[in-house]
C-alpha cells in the first residue's frame, strides 16, 4: 500500500511488550469473531497471522500488530461486520505476502474459502504499480468497507510513524495526509452519512497527529484548520444536535463559550474556542453525549481562561445552567491549589469529570511549539503517571465506557509517542 509502514524480515529483537500486545489484541478479535459468529474474520484471522509470520516494523515489532490494531480500532469505533473486519484484518498480505500467496490472492477465495467480497475490497487496497495516487483513492472512495479500512490503517500508520520515519519522510506524510486522507474523510462523511460519527473521530484523531508534528516542528500549517472561522462548522454541529434533542444546557453553555472565549486565541494562533468545541463533539461522535457532560465540555476551560467574578456561580444564578455542570466543571478545572495527585484521584471518582478531562487531553497539541524542553518533560510525565493510569482506572470501573476510553486512550497515546521522540539526538531524527 501507498502509504504502508516499511517493514523488515528476520533479525530485530522482538520486545516482551510487543508481544504480548500482539497476542492480546489477537486474542480480543478472536473472542469478538467467535461471538458473533464471523466466519470470515476467523479465516483472515489465522491467515493474517500466518501471512504476516517473521516480518517486522521498522519499530521492530510483529508486523502483525499493523492489522490487528486496525481491525480493532473498528471494533471500538462500533464498525464491526464480518466482511470489513476481515478485509482489515488481510489488507497488506496481496501486496506484502506474495511468498505465501503467488497467485496474487486469489488463493483467499479458491483455497481458503474466503467471500469474494473480502477479497475485492483487499484487492482496492492494495497499490497496483502504474496506477497514480488519484486512481488509488478515487477507486476506494467508490466503496464504503474499503473506504473506513483506508482511513482506519492511515490512522494507525499516523500513530506509529515516529518509529519508523525520518523527520523529511514524517513531514511528508503529514503534507500527504492533509493533501489525500482530509478529502477523502469529507467524501466518508458526505456520501456515507451512517459512518459519520466513526470517521469524525478517526479524523480528530490524524488532524491531531499532524498538528502535533506541525506544531513540535514549526512549520507552516497547510491544514483547512487554518480558516479562523473553521470552528463554525462544529459550533452549527454541536447547535443542531442540542436542539434536536432538547438539551438546554448544551445550548446555554454554547452561547457562552463562544461569548468568554471571544478573541482569545490558542498559542497556535487558532481561536480558542476551537479547543473546547473539539472536545465536545469528540464525545458527541464516541457516544458520550448527555446535557451536562457536553455542556460542562464545553466551559471546562472558563474557569483557567476567563474572569468570573462570583466563582462561577453566576453560571447558575444568571444564566440558569443545571448546578451539575458547574460542579462537573469544577471538577475538571484544576485549581492550583490541590495537587495532581488530589486532583487525579477526584477525576476518578466521576466517569464524565474522567471521560472530559481524556477528551481534552486527545485534543491538545497544538500548544506544544511554544514549550520549553523542561515542559514538554513535564507533559509526557503527566501523561505517564496520571493520563495511563486514569485511562487504566477508568476501562476496570466504567466498563459502560469501555470501547470510548480504549479509542482516547490509543489517540492520546500515539500523541504522547511523537512528542517523546521530538527531542531525540539529531543524528537519529535526520
Amino acid at each position: 500500500m501507498a502509504d504502508k509502514m516499511a517493514k523488515k524480515t528476520m533479525t530485530t529483537p522482538i520486545h516482551a511488550s510487543s508481544f504480548n500486545n500482539w497476542e492480546e489484541t489477537y486474542n480480543f478479535i478472536k473472542g469478538y469473531a467467535i461471538g458473533k459468529k464471523m466466519n470470515n474474520t476467523l479465516i483472515a484471522l489465522a491467515l493474517a497471522k500466518n501471512c504476516h509470520k517473521g516480518t517486522f516494523r521498522k519499530g521492530g515489532e510483529p508486523y502483525i500488530i499493523h492489522p490487528l490494531e486496525v481491525a480493532s480500532y473498528l471494533i471500538n469505533l462500533g464498525i464491526s461486520d464480518d466482511v470489513t473486519i476481515a478485509a482489515a484484518l488481510l489488507h497488506d498480505v496481496v501486496e506484502d505476502c506474495e511468498d505465501k500467496l503467488p497467485r496474487k490472492g486469489e488463493e483467499l477465495i479458491e483455497k481458503y474459502k474466503l467471500s469474494t467480497e473480502v477479497f475485492d475490497i483487499v484487492l482496492l487496497l492494495t497499490k497496483q504499480k502504474g496506477v497514480s495516487e488519484q486512481m488509488y483513492y478515487d477507486k476506494i472512495k467508490q466503496n464504503r468497507k474499503a473506504l473506513i479500512i483506508k482511513l482506519a490503517d492511515r490512522t494507525n500508520n499516523c500513530s506509529t510513524m515516529v518509529d519508523a520515519f525520518t523527520k523529511d519522510k514524517l513531514i511528508s506524510y503529514v503534507e500527504e495526509t492533509i493533501d489525500l486522507i482530509y478529502p477523502l474523510c469529507t467524501h466518508a462523511k458526505e456520501y456515507y452519512p451512517e459512518l459519520s460519527n466513526a470517521v469524525t473521530i478517526i479524523k480528530y484523531h490524524i488532524v491531531s497527529i499532524c498538528e502535533t508534528i506541525e506544531s513540535l516542528f514549526n512549520i507552516h500549517k497547510k491544514s483547512d484548520e487554518v480558516n479562523k472561522y473553521k470552528y463554525k462548522k462544529t459550533l452549527l454541529f454541536i447547535r443542531g444536535f442540542a436542539t434536536a434533542r432538547n438539551m438546554n444546557n448544551t445550548l446555554i453553555a454554547l452561547a457562552l463559550a463562544e461569548r468568554f472565549h471571544e478573541g482569545q486565541l490558542r498559542k497556535s494562533g487558532d481561536p480558542f474556542i476551537i479547543h473546547p468545541l473539539r472536545v465536545c463533539s469528540y464525545l458527541i461522535s464516541l457516544g458520550i453525549d448527555n446535557d451536562i457532560t457536553c455542556a460542562a465540555a464545553l466551559l471546562h476551560e472558563i474557569f483557567k481562561k476567563c474572569n468570573l467574578v462570583n466563582g462561577g456561580n453566576e453560571l447558575i444564578d444568571t444564566y440558569h445552567l443545571n448546578p451539575q455542570v458547574l460542579e462537573l466543571i469544577k471538577l475538571v478545572s484544576k485549581d492550583e491549589a490541590i495537587s495532581k495527585d488530589v486532583y487525579y484521584e477526584n477525576l476518578k471518582k466521576n466517569p464524565q469529570a474522567l471521560l472530559i478531562k481524556l477528551s481534552n487531553r486527545a485534543n491538545t497539541c497544538t500548544i506544544l511549539t511554544s514549550y520549553t524542553p523542561k515542559e514538554i518533560e513535564e507533559y509526557l510525565d503527566e501523561g505517564h503517571n496520571y493520563i495511563e493510569p486514569l485511562c487504566t482506572y477508568g476501562k476496570l470501573y466504567y466498563p459502560e465506557y469501555l470501547s470510548q476510553i480504549i479509542n482516547m486512550k490509543y489517540h492520546i497515546s500515539a500523541m504522547c509517542q511523537i512528542v517523546e521522540c521530538y527531542n531525540a539526538p539529531e543524528e537519529e531524527s535526520k
